[in-house]
């Protein structure tokens, strides 16, 4: 590796570990964020409504999560693809081989660690969060208008996990068809 692609490699790890590191730390900040907010909000501001505040900060700490892990895992076929592989797409015996091994490690060990979203975590909370709509005994209407965004936020969980499993592949080949436009 010559002067300028062994930086850019040091800058893109770097990048990867800073916000590898940023993910479980904003996601606890977000996590306890939103138990005060449900606390304060069960104690002080009983009025189903005032659900939508907790949901909200809940809302911003998953995206604030998302947006790291799917900017690390980007960058990480960026250096697996114009790093790591060489001609045919061959996996790297020697250094640098990080992301080609973690991509083989990772399916073949289930339970291998958590959910790159946290999204038991997420989904937990927002059956939690219901507590501030149904302690203040609320009127029908009220509980069944108040459940949608809380249903609309599961299935927006849901569906990032669907899609966040697929992004490698799809990231993988499109990183491998732009190295292979770049060496026409």
């Amino acid at each position: 590796m010559n002067g300028l692609a062994s930086q850019e490699f040091d800058a893109l790890r770097q990048t990867i570990r800073s916000r590898g590191t940023a993910r479980p730390i904003m996601f606890l900040v977000g996590l306890a964020t939103w138990a005060a907010t449900l606390l304060a909000i069960l104690l002080l501001l009983q009025n189903p409504i005032a659900s939508v505040v907790p949901l909200l900060v809940l809302l911003a700490t998953f995206e604030t999560v998302r947006s790291l892990h799917l900017g690390v895992e980007r960058i990480g076929r960026y250096v697996q693809v114009f790093f790591e592989e060489g001609v045919g797409n061959q996996a790297p015996v020697a250094a640098p081989a990080w992301e080609h091994t973690a991509m083989i490690f990772g399916p073949g060990a289930p339970g291998a660690g958590v959910h790159p979203f946290f999204q038991p975590v997420f989904m937990l909370a927002t059956l939690a969060n219901l507590l501030a709509v149904l302690l203040p005994a609320p009127l029908l209407v009220e509980m069944a208008t108040l459940l949608v965004p809380h249903v609309a936020f599961l299935v927006w969980i849901i569906h990032c996990n669907r899609k966040m499993r697929k992004q490698r592949a799809i990231e993988l080949a499109r990183f491998r068809q732009i190295r292979s436009a770049l060496a026409q």
